[in-house]
């Protein structure tokens, strides 16, 4: 496809929540190199949002609206018909009104109007961090689909819609001021919010591919690139993120210039590599390598709080399932993501002896009652496998067998270590790096503390 190809396409944006108008105010002045039009966005209330959905020369729809945006029930998948949100479109969509609330109730809504006006097909394209992230949104699109307009409507966007996969492999932390002034100071510019796809369009899409600079990869499959990311990226955060904070740190570059973690991060990688399936192009030895160049950028600014938010899914997504495709003699690295969790949950203050912030997860008043009550046998003499089994079963729901039989590592790491930078340096994590004693048959490490 040529220049003139991309010339035909333009953009124009929804936002769902009230703190979008603000991206809508910034947005007003731009313009998108490479596409004709201005861009244009507008809040859910606008008429126009449903016209442009509906419209037939709207061919592709993105979306990036989190996970919770899918209105799924997280352990199952399923539509979530308890929330509000669900509820309050449905009855909205039966009554002709417009002003709508969730992504599902747009969709919806624009789609029984292009079924009766005989629309061309659509291509609606998730660009969250969700692994599988097409096939989840058809499920609870079809399923919401058919409570707002029966077997036809499902059938309707069964047959005419695609649901794309994509893998966005970025590190994304929340603008700041901080960006705002580097970008000006560096390019000149104002920009008020800087910011693999499976080929599936039915009717056509932008040439993302060349107006991207080979950074968008159009692809067959998009699973084994999801894969890399999910397990060696978002798994790798949460190896950083609980580890980092407790050493002191409290940026994602400052704890990888920590050399005991920089050793934990490149032992966690190489463990976790070995889930990971061929993906074709790219070299993994590599990947990791730059991975963990981008993990030092301090231009970015990425803080470790950020990582730990929302702990239990994030740990159970990203590094739970790595322990299925690995030698179980090379699990500890996971085990210590484990470990430096319980401590975090159990503790207020770091290695240093100063406080952090408590990140956002529904879970942690849940948990921390087993977190603290583990902690305190370590501090006296040993956290045991029972407890730490304990701590699995309440943390996940159906806990396999290879993530309960960490539970030993997990209460031994705890137990063992004087200082973070001794989970870090304990043999099977970063292959030591740290004084190595024997105690009673087990070879452990220690941290400037001393011995347990």
């Amino acid at each position: 496809m040529g220049g003139d190809d991309v010339l035909q396409w333009g953009i124009s944006g929804v936002g769902l929540m009230p703190f979008d108008a603000k991206m809508r105010d910034v947005m007003s002045w731009a313009r998108i190199a490479s596409f004709s039009s201005r861009p244009r966005s507008m809040m859910p209330s606008s008429p126009g949002s449903l016209r442009g959905l509906a419209a037939a020369t709207t061919k592709v729809v993105t979306l990036t609206v989190t996970e919770k945006g899918y209105c799924s029930n997280l352990s199952t998948g399923a539509l979530d018909t308890s929330l509000p949100a669900v509820q309050a479109d449905l009855a909205k969509i039966a009554a002709g009104e417009i002003a709508l609330q969730s992504s599902l109730g747009f969709l919806a809504a624009a789609a029984k109007k292009r079924m009766s006006d005989g629309a061309p097909p659509l291509a609606i394209l998730s660009c969250d961090n969700v692994q599988e992230n097409g096939h989840k949104l058809e499920r609870c699109m079809l399923e919401f689909a058919a409570l707002a307009g029966g077997p036809e409507l499902r059938s309707y966007i069964e047959s005419k819609w695609t649901f794309p996969n994509s893998m966005v492999d970025r590190i994304t932390p929340a603008t700041n001021d901080g960006h705002r002034e580097a970008i000006e100071k560096e390019f000149g510019i104002k920009d008020q919010w800087p910011v693999v796809c499976e080929d599936k369009f039915p009717a056509g899409r932008p040439p993302w591919e060349q107006v991207l600079g080979g950074s968008c990869l159009m692809v067959e499959d998009v699973l084994p690139y999801e894969l890399m990311k999910l397990r060696l990226l978002n798994g790798s955060h949460q190896a950083v993120g609980y580890c980092g904070v407790l050493a002191g740190h409290r940026a994602v570059d400052q704890a990888m210039n920590d050399p005991a973690i920089q050793k934990y991060i490149t032992s966690y990688m190489d463990a976790v590599g070995q889930s990971v399936p061929a993906v074709p192009g790219v070299d993994l030895t590599s990947y990791k390598v730059n991975l963990r160049s981008r993990f030092s950028n301090e231009a970015l600014k990425d803080q470790l709080l950020r990582l730990t938010e929302d702990a239990r899914n994030r740990i159970q997504v990203a590094c739970l399932p790595c322990l299925e495709g690995m030698p179980p003699e090379t699990c500890g690295p996971v085990a210590a993501v484990i470990a430096c969790w319980v401590r975090y949950l159990a503790e207020s203050t770091d290695e240093k002896g100063v406080g952090f912030g408590i990140s956002a997860d529904a879970f942690r008043t849940e948990l921390e009652p087993t977190a603290v009550k583990m902690w305190g046998s370590a501090k006296g003499g040993g956290a045991s496998a029972e407890q730490a089994a304990v701590f699995l079963r309440s943390a996940f729901a159906n806990p396999t067998e290879r993530l309960l039989a960490l539970a030993p590592e997990v209460a031994r790491l705890l137990t063992v270590t004087a200082s973070i930078t001794g989970i870090a340096g304990s043999p099977g994590c970063a292959g030591g790096g740290f004084q190595v004693i024997e105690v009673a048959g087990p070879s452990f490490a220690h941290g400037p503390h001393g011995p347990p």
